[in-house]
C-alpha cells in the first residue's frame, strides 16, 4: 500500500510519504507558518521527493492527538479532504503512540504540555515490532504519574516535549529516568505510517475520523460553565 502521513499535533508539522514499511520521503518543519500554511506544500514537497502522485496513494496515516486542538483539526480536515477527492483508507493513530514507536525497547513514557498543570501520557512497553499499552493516553498532573507503580519496576525512557520542560520534575522523582534523544521529542509522520502498519490498525470512515481531545478544549469548558451557571440561576 502507498500511503501519506500526516503529523500536526504538535508545533512541529510532518509529512512522509512510503510504500509499506519502506519510508520514501518526509519533511519535517518547525517555522512561523501556521499548519494551515504549510501542510499542502509540505505534502506536494514529499510526493515530488518521493517520485510519486498523489492519486497513487491508497492510504492516509493521519495524527488523532492528543494534542494542539487547532493543529489536530487542521491535521484532520487535511486528511478527510484528501479522502473525499478520491476514496482512500483513512487511518487514525496516536500522538503519543507515535512518540513512543521511535523509542527502543523497554518501559516508555510519551509526554506532552497539556498547560494547566497538566500533561498528556501514556505508559507503553516498547517489544520488538510491537507497542503494549500499559496505561490509556490521559490528562493529568505530572507528580499524579510520576507515582505510578507502573514505573517504578525498571527503567523508564521520557520522550516528547513535556519531557524536555519537565525534566527537572522528573529526575527528582525518577533518578534513574532515561531521556531520548531531543529530536525524537517530536512525533514523525512516518512513524503514524509504520505504528499503524505494524499493529494493523483497522481503516476508520471519514465521518469516524475525529480527533482524540482527552480533555475539552478551553473554548468547551467556558461553555460549559456559562451553562452550569445559567442553570443555577435559572
Amino acid at each position: 500500500m502507498q500511503w501519506l502521513a500526516i503529523e500536526s499535533a504538535t508545533l512541529v508539522a510532518s509529512v512522509a510519504v512510503g510504500e509499506d514499511e519502506r519510508v520514501s520521503a518526509e519533511i519535517t518543519s518547525q517555522s512561523k507558518l501556521t499548519h494551515s500554511e504549510r501542510l499542502l506544500p509540505m505534502i506536494d514537497q514529499a510526493l515530488a521527493l518521493a517520485g510519486c502522485e498523489l492519486a497513487a496513494i491508497e492510504g492516509i496515516m493521519v495524527s488523532a492527538g492528543p494534542g494542539s486542538f487547532t493543529g489536530l483539526r487542521i491535521g484532520l480536515a487535511t486528511a478527510k479532504g484528501l479522502a473525499h477527492a478520491q476514496p482512500r483508507r483513512l487511518f487514525a493513530v496516536s500522538t503519543l503512540e507515535a512518540l513512543a514507536w521511535q523509542q527502543p525497547e523497554g518501559i516508555v513514557v510519551p509526554l506532552l504540555d497539556a498547560r494547566r498543570a497538566q500533561v498528556y501520557a501514556a505508559i507503553y512497553r516498547r517489544t520488538l515490532g510491537g507497542l503494549e499499552p500499559l496505561l490509556s493516553p490521559t490528562a493529568l498532573p505530572l507528580a499524579e504519574l510520576l507515582q505510578s507503580p507502573l514505573l517504578q519496576a525498571e527503567p523508564v525512557r521520557f520522550v516528547g516535549e513535556g519531557a524536555r520542560l519537565y525534566r527537572d520534575q522528573i529526575v527528582a522523582s525518577q533518578p534513574h529516568a532515561l531521556f531520548a534523544n531531543p529530536v525524537h521529542n517530536w512525533p514523525r509522520a512516518s512513524s503514524l505510517a509504520l505504528v499503524a502498519l505494524a499493529l494493523g490498525r483497522p481503516p476508520v470512515g471519514v465521518a469516524e475520523l475525529s480527533p482524540m481531545y482527552i480533555r475539552a478544549s478551553q473554548a468547551e469548558q467556558k461553555l460549559e460553565r456559562q451553562r452550569r451557571r445559567e442553570k443555577q440561576g435559572g
